[in-house]
């Protein structure tokens, strides 16, 4: 598999996603690395379409996708299991990404830290009041799926910034 070609994907088809894929996914995600094995995170994962609807507001930019997609999986960190709950359901988060695009689905990472909705409201508490997330929960990411309806040129190596890698000191 060529992960060069994996990107963003915002425009979905209405094909709805199969349970297996979904299953294969989440099993992935279970199994992702995490320090200690802790796992200090937790998945929610939707296909209601007025969830995803209301998800899709969830930001002033970065998350009407969510209203075309057939499913949502917010990703969240559990600060009271780990001190590297951020980077660990960071890793979920991406793995997701990985396994869907391995599965031939897109997705895309939508971030709601230090975000608000159009009307003001913090992101995080939006999305925790709508789907009665527990407080000391902190929300990584929300990973939307579905089958692309958009087709993006694979990444090559003029793509890259080269002089970001440094061999044995900066």
């Amino acid at each position: 598999m060529d992960f060069l070609s994996r990107r963003t994907i915002r425009k979905y088809t209405t094909q709805n996603i199969e349970k297996e894929k979904l299953d294969e996914i989440l099993k992935t995600t279970l199994a992702s690395p995490s320090g200690r094995n802790l796992k200090p995170f937790e998945l929610i994962l939707t296909q209601n379409k007025d969830i995803l609807n209301k998800l899709s507001f969830s930001k002033k930019v970065g998350s009407a996708m969510l209203s075309e997609a057939d499913t949502a999986i917010i990703v969240l960190g559990n600060p009271e299991i780990s001190n590297t709950w951020n980077e660990d359901s960071s890793i979920a988060s991406f793995t997701i990404q990985l396994k869907a695009f391995q599965l031939g689905l897109g997705s895309c990472w939508i971030n709601v830290k230090d975000r608000k909705t159009n009307d003001g409201i913090d992101s995080e508490i939006y999305i925790k009041n709508l789907l009665s997330i527990p407080s000391h929960f902190k929300i990584v990411s929300i990973i939307s799926l579905g089958y692309p309806n958009e087709e993006k040129i694979p990444r090559n190596e003029n793509d890259m910034d080269f002089s970001k890698i440094h061999i044995d000191k900066f």
